[in-house]
């Protein structure tokens, strides 16, 4: 997130505890220093045998803060009570078994600890340990503690080979995700990251793909990113995510930690949607399904003479999957429809009346792709109109594509079902 120089700067405090992944976190603090934060980093001691408290004081620009440091007497001022008064935003990676320990039983043996307790400012998590350990009966209760806590946002670990040679949970989130999760908890006015812990929300995204022979296909524009950043958005939340996408054009790495099943075509999307509508409180249709499609599996490739005959004789439309389970609607449910358009607000809202009477959905939300900076694309801005059939009309400004993803949560979340 890159800062005008009119901006303050946003100050990061990076505590490095002594697990194996804490080898991944110079590239995290590349990573952060090229986005124009200011870091700090503090390592336990553990970490320090680990990774070179040099090398992070090189690539933070600051000196790397170690246990030791912790009472020196030419301090006015504890020095982890300095560090939280100085940072905007703790981030805990990786956090292994004994710091998660200390931390939620108040133990405040060693600085990272001292930190932690003593800290009221918005904390990232990012656990990595062997799976044994994470499925450990103690430290999943330690765990659930902790997501107790308001202030704090957790990314579980991911599924991988490990440094173990096990295969299983317990690798550090990717740096992606992790960014992703800082960007999201400086946008945020509140401090309490789990309110949306007992939802559920099932969402699709990503352009969907059809086959015109063995050689060509039709598709759209779409990256997927807006449609992953709602899904990364009500999980950062606390709520229960299941992802359906297509094939996703993103170079970030932020699709883990999420239930995601990928897609190729409208009639496997309308399935798998099918099959999963019943078990979630809000449906997101996102995806930018592809509207054309052929009628037959055509495996060969047609030659250039005959296409335009070829494409003549064989296409047909692709079912509008959210019309089609709109009659799976439960009462408690909202079913949110998407629209990209080109044109003016007034014959979006004419087109909107339309989309409503055919489409059987509760909401709507409507985004420019005709503006510059807008629409398609990863790193693209948007703005949008979310409707309903009451005549709603509520205007989202231009922003980041996360601000967007989380205002639209924020509102639909408001709607009594």
């Amino acid at each position: 997130m890159s800062k005008s120089s009119k901006q303050r700067k946003l100050k990061v405090l990076l505590l490095i505890s002594g697990s194996i992944a804490a080898v991944r976190i110079p590239l995290l603090v590349s990573k952060l220093i090229k986005e124009d934060y200011i870091v700090k980093c503090v390592v336990t001691k553990n970490a320090e045998k680990i990774i070179q408290p040099l090398s992070l004081s090189i690539l933070s620009r600051n000196k790397c803060i170690v246990d030791a440091d912790q009472w020196n007497y030419k301090r006015s001022k504890p020095l982890h009570i300095d560090l939280c008064e100085w940072a905007d935003i703790l981030i805990i990676a990786p956090l292994t078994a004994t710091t998660l320990s200390k931390w939620v039983y108040g133990n405040a043996e060693g600085l990272v600890s001292s930190i932690l307790i003593a800290n009221k400012k918005p904390v990232i998590v990012a656990p990595a340990m062997n799976t044994n350990m994470w499925q450990n009966k103690a430290v999943s209760s330690n765990y659930k503690k902790l997501k107790t806590f308001k202030n704090t946002l957790s990314i579980e670990p991911l599924k991988g080979l490990l440094a173990c040679d096990q295969f299983g949970i317990g690798k550090i989130p990717t740096n992606d995700l992790i960014l992703l999760a800082i960007k999201f908890v400086i946008s945020q006015k509140r401090k309490d990251f789990n309110d949306l812990i007992n939802k559920s929300f099932l969402i699709t995204g990503g352009a969907t793909i059809e086959k015109i022979d063995s050689a060509r296909i039709i598709t759209n524009n779409s990256s997927g990113e807006m449609s992953l950043l709602i899904a990364q958005v009500a999980r950062f939340r606390g709520a229960k995510v299941t992802y359906i996408h297509g094939p996703l054009r993103l170079k970030s790495e932020i699709t883990e930690g999420i239930e995601c099943y990928e897609v190729q075509n409208g009639s496997e999307l309308n399935n798998l949607v099918r099959d999963k509508i019943h078990n979630y409180d809000y449906f997101f249709m996102n995806a930018a399904v592809a509207d054309i499609k052929l009628k037959k599996d055509f495996t060969k490739k047609i030659s250039k003479n005959n296409l335009k005959d070829h494409l003549s004789k064989n296409l047909e439309l692709v079912p509008d999957i959210l019309k089609n389970v709109s009659s799976l609607k439960r009462k408690n449910q909202l079913f949110i429809g998407f629209c990209a358009f080109t044109g003016t607000l007034e014959n979006l809202r004419e087109t909107i009346k339309e989309k409503f009477e055919k489409k059987g959905c509760d909401l709507i939300f409507a985004n420019p792709i005709d503006i510059e900076g807008q629409g398609f694309g990863e790193g693209s801005e948007n703005e949008g109109w979310l409707f309903d059939r009451k005549g709603l009309e509520f205007h989202i400004e231009r922003s980041s594509k996360l601000d967007i993803a989380n205002k639209l949560v924020n509102r639909i979340i408001s709607i009594d079902k």
